[in-house]
């Protein structure tokens, strides 16, 4: 799944503390082969006081996310 030709990618993960362990390093890892195949459009984020659980603070990310790639699709 690591190359340069995939869709804009989102990775949200809940504060490296509270999260499952070694869930956002797996998410780190992922978005730092991603740039090294080239992919440039990839984005990670870590809320921090959230473990596993944080759906509605990764909502409106994800929304706005969509949001702004559907608006670049148009143009």
């Amino acid at each position: 799944f690591v190359r340069a030709d995939v869709p804009p990618t989102l990775l949200i993960t809940g504060d490296r503390e509270r999260e499952l362990l070694g869930r956002y390093e797996e998410n780190a890892y992922f978005y730092h082969m991603m740039k090294v195949a080239g992919h440039s459009d990839i984005q990670l984020y870590e809320l921090d006081g959230y473990g596993h659980g944080m759906t509605e603070p990764a909502f409106p990310l994800l929304l706005e996310f969509v949001s702004e790639k559907s608006k670049q699709a148009q143009q």
